[in-house]
């Protein structure tokens, strides 16, 4: 019999053999994750590996006598290069000083790895472990540190000059590359009032120099549950969706996660962040005036990476009806309330 024939046992005849059945997002085994990915980094003997959430990536905790590790699986269409680019500034900031949850290198040197999974090619990297999520709350102290850290950020990015593959997250990349796929879920009237407000943003956005210090290699998910607070410091963690982009925009993301958070205390603590920026570098031109639009955009890139990933995770994760009318109401506020003469 050829090798590229089987016998159906139900019905006896000869078909031809399939090749694997494709899927929108696969939980890659942990034994072969042990076995084929974590023996190459270098770590002690390896206990257990094992799954433990999905998200914007899979993550799995790896046990060693020692320590635990965390290994995260990226989903299409992240790639390889900017997996190593990731953990590779991440690794200079460690250099540098500025506390953040270092990723291990493989016994090859490199970073990143990358199995072939059912749907696709999918970028693997070996994290140590972040400090443990305390429950105290962050005080005026502590913005004025996390402000600092920022800035520090922004800082090494200016000086480091290394060659990383990161994208760029201004607002014409979101026009091009995020926006098609909002219109794919959103209503007629929604798409429409997005465009106009991308020319609302548009002008405000447009004189920022795309140069150091104003734009440069942002975290550009800071938001305070990237944030560890430990009795001393403040450790930074998830550079995933590490980005070239505004450095207003970043600081705006820290601003819109307080409005969660400590809406009570927002002003106060924000004005903390600012001060503990300002302490090491400028603070960007214009930022105040330009929340707003930083806002909008955030909002943009948020529903725009959603519905762009949405078919990795239909069958996976809930999508709830409500999720671009929501986005779509939330950035009517940020243009009624950021308008010219509305406040």
């Amino acid at each position: 019999m050829s090798e590229r024939h089987t016998t159906d046992r139900c019905s006896g005849s000869l078909e031809k053999k399939e090749s694997v059945f494709p899927a929108q997002s696969s939980v890659l085994d942990e034994s072969a994750l042990q076995q084929r990915v974590v023996s190459k980094y270098e770590i002690g003997p390896v206990e257990s590996c094992r799954f433990l959430e999905r998200g914007d990536a899979d993550i799995y905790r790896v046990k060693t006598r020692d320590a635990n590790y965390y290994l995260k699986v990226y989903r299409p269409p992240n790639e390889v290069a900017h997996a190593e680019s990731e953990a590779r500034f991440v690794a200079r900031l460690d250099g540098a000083g500025v506390p953040v949850v270092r990723a291990v290198r493989r016994t090859d040197g490199a970073y990143a790895s990358m199995v072939l999974a059912s749907e696709g090619p999918r970028p693997i990297l070996l994290f140590e472990e972040a400090p443990p999520a305390l429950p105290n709350e962050f005080s005026v102290e502590l913005m004025t540190g996390l402000g600092a850290t920022i800035a520090c950020v922004h800082e090494v990015a200016d000086t480091d000059d290394s060659t990383y593959e990161i994208p760029a997250r201004d607002l014409e990349t979101i026009e091009v590359e995020r926006t098609p796929h909002i219109r794919r879920f959103a209503r007629e009237e929604d798409s429409e009032f997005m465009a106009s407000a991308i020319e609302w943003i548009r002008p405000q956005l447009a004189e920022i120099p795309r140069e150091a210090p104003e734009w440069g290699i942002c975290h550009t998910d800071l938001v305070m549950s990237n944030v560890r607070t430990g009795t001393d410091r403040l450790t930074l963690f998830d550079f995933g969706s590490i980005a070239r982009t505004y450095r207003g925009y970043e600081l705006a993301v820290a601003y819109w996660s307080l409005g969660h958070r400590y809406r009570d205390q927002r002003e106060e603590l924000w004005e903390a962040l600012l001060r503990g920026y300002a302490s090491v570098r400028t603070l960007p031109a214009k930022l105040e005036e330009r929340l707003p639009a930083f806002h909008a955009l955030r909002e943009l890139a948020f529903l725009g990476g959603n519905a762009a990933t949405l078919p990795l995770r239909l069958g996976t994760e809930p999508f709830e009806s409500s999720f671009m009318r929501d986005g779509f109401n939330r950035i009517r506020s940020i243009l009624e309330e950021g308008a010219p003469g509305t406040g």
